[in-house]
């Protein structure tokens, strides 16, 4: 790791020690311009690193450069602009002659710096810093790089972004600069999902959601292929589901998403904003933010989250159409460098699994089609919907701490209505239980009016009807 570089190359104590601090800055700095930064940023942040890499060098034995980090976000600064005024005091480490007179530049060049400046250019500095050093190869990333990790965002690109958001008002920005510390996590690196795990997870759902096995078999295939593939290469083809409402779509995303252990974002392609979603807006925007991609991305440890893109036949041509984003995303070649609008630097976004769901292919894009793996999701038979009525009632137990217990006739007379959807179905077990806590009850019926005209008339002839939670 990086952060593991030791500052043993300065000779402390010797007339060379200033020498030996410049020659690592100018190694360390010498392939590292960003077009975001200029000459004079540039200059600062090189000599700040001069005189932090010679004042850990003398304090700390066996210094790192993660102690350099540490000492720009020292919390014991009462603010960044104490930091710079550290070195007009700091005299151990400034005591050869060169060094003293090297100090003496520094803090003239330094005096003029407010206290907000200060703030933006030790953001600016840790960025340039981090990315310097890995771009410098004095340790290069890839060697520890773990062998199941691929690049998403270049430290580089990012620390051109944070200087593009520095100059953004405190609104704005302070979300932005959390996202892009996110992004520099790990050096920008995010993991791909061990195949043969997800393949075993993938497995036991199969068995669960019967009218989902043919995606799940899809997926279970390009598992077997990604699994002897290098982290690069991996890669799941975008799936589009045709079926209508509550029958499972979702449900499906949610399982291969449990399966490989990665996040899950759902975004609506009908939105009138839709393509604002994906991409970020530009910050000259009042209500610019950066986009859902960039930002998931960033906050978690995988490179293929997860992200169901719902209603694709609702696509509508208007003035921000999401179509063209969405191509562009479904393309492993464009995919590979998506610009997010808001930081205005790209991102490798190829690895993201996508999604999509419909009720038919009326009204889905032809294009669309041509880059997605269909599959049709019919409805769940009565045997998997009382698998999830009782699926739902453990949940609600778990949550709820309560021993409630549901009734087994008015369960399985729920599960025969075909014409009551997974989410009406879902939504008639958490009004029962509310029903049954609110009065003090252990049992749950499913009563709702619908599948109670159900129960009365097949109930009739019984010797007696369950009783009404009232």
């Amino acid at each position: 790791m990086l952060e593991n570089f030791k500052l043993d190359c300065i000779r402390c104590e010797t007339v060379h020690d200033l020498a030996d601090a410049v020659a690592l800055a100018t190694k360390v700095f010498a392939d590292s311009k960003t077009p975001a930064m200029d000459k004079a940023t540039f200059e600062l942040s090189k000599n700040l690193f001069i005189g932090v890499a010679l004042d850990i060098a003398y304090t700390k034995k066996n210094g790192m450069f993660s102690d350099m980090l540490d000492f720009l976000t020292d919390p014991g600064w009462d603010s960044p602009l104490q930091m710079f005024h550290h070195f007009d005091r700091a005299g151990e480490a400034f005591q050869q002659k060169d060094a003293a007179a090297w100090r003496t530049e520094f803090m003239k060049t330094t005096a003029h710096i407010s206290r907000d400046m200060a703030t933006t250019l030790v953001k600016q500095c840790r960025f340039h810093w981090k990315s310097a050093l890995r771009i410098s190869g004095i340790n290069q990333r890839e060697k520890s790089c773990p062998s199941d990790c691929v690049s998403v965002f270049k430290q580089e690109l990012v620390a051109s972004a944070l200087h593009i958001t520095a100059a953004l008002r405190a609104d704005k920005n302070s979300g932005a600069t959390l996202i892009l510390e996110n992004a520099q996590v790990n050096e920008g690196y995010r993991t791909v999902p061990n195949a043969r795990i997800a393949r075993a997870n993938l497995e036991k759902a199969k068995g669960k959601f019967e009218n989902l096995a043919e995606p799940i078999n899809r997926l279970q295939s390009r598992l077997i292929l990604a699994g002897c593939m290098r982290p690069d290469d991996f890669y799941i083809p975008p799936m589009l589901l045709l079926g209508e409402p509550g029958i499972g779509k979702t449900c499906l995303a949610m399982q291969l998403a449990k399966s490989l252990d990665v996040p899950m974002e759902k975004i609506s392609a009908g939105s009138a904003q839709g393509a604002f979603q994906f991409t970020g807006s530009h910050t000259s925007w009042a209500s610019a933010r950066p986009g859902s991609l960039f930002t998931l991305l960033a906050a978690g440890k995988s490179a293929t989250p997860i992200v169901i893109v719902d209603e694709v036949d609702k696509i509508r041509d208007a003035q921000y159409p999401v179509l063209p984003v969405l191509l562009d995303l479904l393309e492993r070649e464009t995919a590979k460098r998506f610009k997010d609008e808001f930081f205005e630097m790209t991102f490798d976004a190829s690895k993201i699994i996508f999604v999509l769901t419909a009720n038919s292919l009326d009204g889905v894009p032809p294009a669309l089609i041509s880059r997605c793996e269909i599959f049709e999701v019919p409805r769940p038979l009565p045997r998997q919907r009382l698998r999830i009525i009782e699926e739902v009632a453990n949940s609600l137990r778990a949550k709820t701490r309560m021993s409630i217990a549901l009734d087994k006739t008015t369960s399985v007379i729920l599960s025969e209505r075909m014409d009551i959807d997974l989410r009406g179905m879902t939504r008639l077990v958490e009004e029962a239980f509310a029903i049954a806590i609110q009065s003090g009850e252990s049992d749950a019926f499913l009563y709702g009016d619908k599948c109670m005209k159900q129960y009365r008339s097949d109930a009739l002839g019984r010797s007696e009807l369950p009783r009404t939670i009232h």
